[in-house]
């Protein structure tokens, strides 16, 4: 059996791979106070150029969250997959699903309350932008944190 090879999707994700520095805000709502933080996003292809493993570090005054994400491509539901997992602690029940949309790469996540979105977004060679978004179930989509970087390495 010849071993698989990434495709131009799985190929696609190597734009965010490297060290990134930056300032996120964070905003009012019911699961973040608001404020300024510093964060620091390490991120490599692994798995044989399968996967983006993405480590992340957002220090702030009141506190540190750091966090793990997994991202992917399935060649059968034609969708990107994204399982984040953080020192909140709560496992992800399903993955999120995305997509391209031009330089951003847009999840989609269904919780039991609420829907959640999360942006990976590169700003030219050197800038990539992060968002995350919830909207409680009802309502439209409110920013949590959008944070913006500058690459370091890689």
């Amino acid at each position: 059996m010849e071993t698989p090879k990434p495709t131009a999707a799985h190929r696609r994700l190597e734009g965010f791979a490297g060290h990134w520095e930056g300032e996120e805000t964070v905003y009012a709502s019911p699961w973040t106070k608001a404020g300024k933080a510093k964060a620091r996003r390490d991120a490599r292809m692994g798995v044989d150029g399968f996967f983006l493993i993405d480590n992340y570090r957002e220090e702030r005054d009141d506190g540190t969250m750091v966090g793990h994400g997994v991202i992917g491509y399935d060649p059968k539901q034609r969708r990107y997959t994204l399982h984040w997992f953080d020192n909140f602690g709560t496992p992800p029940s399903t993955p999120g699903l995305g997509r391209f949309e031009g330089d951003s790469l847009v999840f989609d996540f269904e919780y039991p309350d609420h829907r959640g979105r999360t942006v990976y977004e590169l700003d030219g060679d050197d800038g990539h932008v992060f968002r995350v978004e919830m909207a409680p179930e009802g309502e439209d989509f409110q920013p949590i944190v959008e944070g913006r970087y500058k690459r370091i390495e890689g």
